[in-house]
């Protein structure tokens, strides 16, 4: 009787254990996802969703094929590796806003709105751009339901990476890594081109006045022209940064799960 009794309670101290795994990496990603990065989300919200989350997939995850058996030591080892793995996931996600922030960065020193604010996306201060542009679009992702994608890779990221199983293929991991940091580049060009081609002509315009008209103070009005120039045509390329987002997110769930299958050894 006791050393059924025993057996009873390993098996429910494997299976809070096991959960506890999952949370780990589940929590990372969560912690690393781009929405999830705004300062103002409280931690306890996203630990709150950690946890949810954590409680649905977890029944539905794969058998594993070790056990823990009460040793700390290999607990761990396979706590570190679901902070690895979680980390690598977050890390290709944030890829999504990557492209927008970098466009603001070059959207607002052409049109001399370079002073710093704090940025909730990132840790440091920003331009009013590099802000703007991630919130509007992090508000279209939402409404388009992208952040089911998300879930869904949560869920399958225990298929091709089960515990215990972890085989990382690091020559494609590398080449994933590099075509996402060369594609943001392109996309954030594209991205700010538009407005940078529009206060290009506007620069040319200001120059051939002052050529003309020499006694016209350009730097005077080339300011409050750039930023009013600039501001309407990104109000009229909205829906060609959308289009943008919406390729750069399908490249990223190609890039997302080619990496999954990397971590797997696939």
């Amino acid at each position: 009787m006791l050393s059924l009794a025993s057996s009873v309670a390993d098996l429910a101290i494997e299976k809070i254990e096991l959960f506890i795994l999952a949370l780990v990496r589940i929590s990372m990603i969560i912690f690393l996802l781009p929405i999830f990065t705004v300062n103002t989300v409280p931690a306890t919200i996203k630990a709150a969703i950690s946890f949810l989350l954590a409680f649905l997939v977890f029944p539905q995850m794969p058998l594993i094929s070790f056990t823990i058996a009460n040793s700390p030591i290999f607990f761990f080892m396979i706590v570190i590796e679901q902070i690895f793995v979680g980390m690598v996931i977050g890390f290709t996600a944030s890829f999504l806003l990557h492209f927008v922030i970098m466009g603001g960065e070059w959207v607002a020193r052409d049109t001399g709105l370079m002073q710093g604010t704090q940025n909730p996306f990132v840790e440091f201060q920003s331009n009013i751009y590099s802000i703007f542009f991630p919130m509007i679009l992090v508000v279209i992702f939402l409404a388009s339901g992208g952040h089911y994608f998300f879930i869904r890779v949560l869920f399958e990221s225990f298929q091709y990476i089960p515990m215990g199983n972890f085989v990382w293929d690091t020559r494609s991991f590398a080449a994933i890594l590099m075509l996402l940091s060369a594609s943001s580049f392109v996309v954030a060009f594209q991205f700010a081109a538009p407005v940078l081609g529009a206060l290009f002509l506007c620069t040319v315009t200001l120059g051939l006045m002052n050529r003309v008209m020499p006694q016209l103070q350009v730097w005077l009005l080339g300011v409050p022209m750039k930023i009013i120039f600039g501001t309407l045509v990104i109000i009229y390329s909205l829906p060609l940064m959308v289009q943008l987002f919406h390729a750069n997110f399908e490249q990223l769930q190609r890039a997302l799960f080619a990496v999954l299958r990397a971590g797997g050894g696939h």
